[in-house]
Protein backbone atom coordinates (compact mmCIF):
# COMPACT_ATOMS: atom_id res chain seq x y z
CA UNK A 1 0.00 0.00 0.00
CA UNK A 2 1.30 3.46 -0.89
CA UNK A 3 1.88 5.91 1.89
CA UNK A 4 -0.08 9.12 1.33
CA UNK A 5 2.28 12.04 0.93
CA UNK A 6 1.74 15.42 2.51
CA UNK A 7 0.16 18.22 0.52
CA UNK A 8 2.58 20.42 -1.36
CA UNK A 9 2.21 23.20 -3.87
CA UNK A 10 4.77 21.45 -6.10
CA UNK A 11 2.70 18.26 -6.19
CA UNK A 12 -0.44 20.27 -6.91
CA UNK A 13 1.25 22.17 -9.75
CA UNK A 14 2.56 18.90 -11.20
CA UNK A 15 -1.00 17.55 -11.17
CA UNK A 16 -2.17 20.56 -13.16
CA UNK A 17 0.77 20.15 -15.54
CA UNK A 18 -0.17 16.51 -16.21
CA UNK A 19 -3.84 17.38 -16.67
CA UNK A 20 -3.05 20.21 -19.09
CA UNK A 21 -0.76 17.86 -21.02
CA UNK A 22 -3.73 15.49 -21.29
CA UNK A 23 -5.89 18.28 -22.74
CA UNK A 24 -3.11 19.16 -25.19
CA UNK A 25 -2.79 15.53 -26.29
CA UNK A 26 -6.55 15.19 -26.74
CA UNK A 27 -6.78 18.37 -28.82
CA UNK A 28 -3.77 17.37 -30.90
CA UNK A 29 -4.70 13.74 -31.51
CA UNK A 30 -8.47 13.43 -31.20
CA UNK A 31 -10.57 15.00 -33.97
CA UNK A 32 -13.79 14.71 -31.97
CA UNK A 33 -12.21 16.55 -29.04
CA UNK A 34 -11.36 19.42 -31.41
CA UNK A 35 -14.93 19.44 -32.71
CA UNK A 36 -16.51 19.41 -29.24
CA UNK A 37 -14.19 22.11 -27.92
CA UNK A 38 -14.79 24.23 -31.03
CA UNK A 39 -18.55 23.94 -30.73
CA UNK A 40 -18.27 24.68 -27.01
CA UNK A 41 -16.34 27.89 -27.69
CA UNK A 42 -18.90 28.95 -30.31
CA UNK A 43 -21.76 28.28 -27.89
CA UNK A 44 -20.08 30.26 -25.13
CA UNK A 45 -19.44 33.21 -27.47
CA UNK A 46 -23.07 33.01 -28.64
CA UNK A 47 -24.13 33.10 -24.98
CA UNK A 48 -22.21 36.34 -24.50
CA UNK A 49 -23.50 37.89 -27.74
CA UNK A 50 -27.12 37.04 -26.87
CA UNK A 51 -26.61 38.22 -23.28
CA UNK A 52 -27.99 35.08 -21.69
CA UNK A 53 -29.01 35.15 -18.04
CA UNK A 54 -26.48 33.91 -15.50
CA UNK A 55 -28.22 30.56 -14.89
CA UNK A 56 -28.56 29.97 -18.64
CA UNK A 57 -24.81 30.54 -19.03
CA UNK A 58 -24.24 28.09 -16.17
CA UNK A 59 -26.37 25.51 -18.01
CA UNK A 60 -24.47 26.11 -21.27
CA UNK A 61 -21.07 25.85 -19.55
CA UNK A 62 -22.13 22.70 -17.70
CA UNK A 63 -23.33 21.19 -20.98
CA UNK A 64 -20.06 22.03 -22.71
CA UNK A 65 -18.08 20.55 -19.83
CA UNK A 66 -20.28 17.45 -19.79
CA UNK A 67 -19.60 16.74 -23.48
CA UNK A 68 -15.88 17.51 -23.29
CA UNK A 69 -15.40 15.32 -20.19
CA UNK A 70 -17.33 12.47 -21.85
CA UNK A 71 -15.10 12.85 -24.93
CA UNK A 72 -11.94 12.81 -22.82
CA UNK A 73 -13.05 9.66 -20.99
CA UNK A 74 -13.99 8.07 -24.31
CA UNK A 75 -10.59 8.90 -25.78
CA UNK A 76 -8.81 7.53 -22.70
CA UNK A 77 -10.84 4.31 -22.82
CA UNK A 78 -10.24 3.87 -26.56
CA UNK A 79 -6.51 4.45 -26.15
CA UNK A 80 -6.34 1.95 -23.29
CA UNK A 81 -8.29 -0.62 -25.31
CA UNK A 82 -6.02 -0.15 -28.33
CA UNK A 83 -2.96 -0.54 -26.10
CA UNK A 84 -4.25 -3.69 -24.41
CA UNK A 85 -5.68 -5.27 -27.57
CA UNK A 86 -4.39 -3.74 -30.84
CA UNK A 87 -6.27 -6.33 -32.94
CA UNK A 88 -10.02 -6.45 -33.47
CA UNK A 89 -11.71 -8.11 -30.51
CA UNK A 90 -15.44 -8.52 -29.86
CA UNK A 91 -15.25 -7.45 -26.20
CA UNK A 92 -13.01 -4.43 -26.94
CA UNK A 93 -15.49 -3.32 -29.62
CA UNK A 94 -18.31 -3.57 -27.08
CA UNK A 95 -16.34 -1.46 -24.57
CA UNK A 96 -15.54 1.18 -27.20
CA UNK A 97 -19.14 1.30 -28.41
CA UNK A 98 -20.45 1.83 -24.88
CA UNK A 99 -17.84 4.54 -24.31
CA UNK A 100 -18.83 6.26 -27.55
CA UNK A 101 -22.50 6.01 -26.52
CA UNK A 102 -21.69 8.11 -23.43
CA UNK A 103 -20.38 10.87 -25.69
CA UNK A 104 -23.42 10.62 -27.94
CA UNK A 105 -25.83 10.88 -25.01
CA UNK A 106 -23.94 13.83 -23.53
CA UNK A 107 -23.94 15.60 -26.92
CA UNK A 108 -27.67 15.00 -27.44
CA UNK A 109 -28.36 16.28 -23.91
CA UNK A 110 -26.25 19.40 -24.56
CA UNK A 111 -28.02 19.95 -27.88
CA UNK A 112 -31.46 19.78 -26.23
CA UNK A 113 -30.33 22.20 -23.51
CA UNK A 114 -29.00 24.52 -26.22
CA UNK A 115 -32.27 24.40 -28.15
CA UNK A 116 -34.25 25.13 -24.99
CA UNK A 117 -32.05 28.09 -24.08
CA UNK A 118 -31.19 29.64 -27.45
CA UNK A 119 -34.53 29.29 -29.29
CA UNK A 120 -36.28 32.24 -27.63
CA UNK A 121 -33.24 34.48 -28.02
CA UNK A 122 -32.77 33.61 -31.67
CA UNK A 123 -36.50 33.95 -32.44
CA UNK A 124 -36.44 37.50 -31.05
CA UNK A 125 -33.61 38.44 -33.43
CA UNK A 126 -35.51 37.30 -36.54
Amino acid sequence: MNKKSKFSIKTLLNSFKHALRGVKIAVKEEDNAKIHLGIGIIMYVLSAVLKLKKMEIVAVLFSIGFVVVAELFNSAIENLCDFVQPNHHKQIKKIKDISAAAVLISAITAFIIGVLIYTDYLMNIA
